[in-house]
Formats: C-alpha cells, structure tokens, sequence
C-alpha cells in the first residue's frame, strides 16, 4: 500500500514540479528541520532520512546540479559537511508540498471514515514509536 500509494502520488510532483519522491523527502526534511541559519549536517540528514549516506551523497549531487540544495565544508570538521535548500529548492517544495497533499488527500484520506483515520493515526504512531525504541537499543 505505501509503495503504491508512494507512486502514485508522486507522480503528479514529478510531472508538475519536476521533483523526485527522494528529492522531495531531501526537501522537506530541510525546510522543517534545518537550524534557524538553513543549514544541517549531512550526518544529522542521514540520521533523520534513514538512508545510507552514499545514497544521500548521491541524491544530494543530483539535487545540487540543478540548483535544489548547496554544500559546504563544515568549518569545526573538515570530514563532514552541511547542506542547505537553496532558494529555489525552498520555493519548489513550498509549492509542491499542497500539490502532494491534495493527492494524498485524494487517493487515501477521502477513502477513509474520521474514525478511521484516527484509528490508522494511532497504529501508524505506535509503530513509529516501536521502530525508533527499537533501532536505539544495541
């Protein structure tokens, strides 16, 4: 379900905003998590996605050849880095996200009764709070 779910709403954001699902996710972990200055480090980015950082170094010189995000060296520890959205990858996102929102909205929310959306809110949290509970212990 979430992989299709995943797809399809992808879709329209890839063909209307010329965004990935990765660069999206990349995006907006960056506008909602970033420091107050727009800058994250690339550790903390890994952290925060789940990926493994070759797939984020990857998906981040993807990003940055057109102009989504920007890398520099971190001044405290010249082996990791920061990143930040540019502006253009702030402007995007911010007009995507609605766009991403109406078809999540569309394809599954419009699906479901109140009761149940609360009922898959509440499972969907437990499952959250197992999975970080779980990847925390050795």
């Amino acid at each position: 379900m979430n992989a299709l779910l995943a797809s399809r709403t992808a879709r329209p954001i890839q063909v209307e905003f010329g965004l990935s699902e990765a660069d999206c996710v990349v995006l907006t972990e960056l506008t909602q998590s970033a420091a107050d200055d727009g800058w994250m480090l690339i550790s903390e980015l890994v952290g925060c996605l789940g990926w493994e950082k070759s797939r984020l170094s990857h998906q981040l010189s993807r990003m940055e050849k057109r102009g989504l995000v920007v890398r520099k060296e971190y001044a405290d520890d010249r082996r990791t880095a920061l990143v930040a959205a540019t502006y253009e990858g702030r402007s995007v996102i911010a007009e995507a996200t609605p766009r991403q929102a109406e078809e999540v909205r569309r394809l599954f929310l419009d699906h479901l009764s109140p009761a149940q959306v609360v009922l898959l809110t509440e499972i969907a949290e437990r499952i959250i709070e197992e999975v970080r509970a779980a990847s925390e212990t050795p």
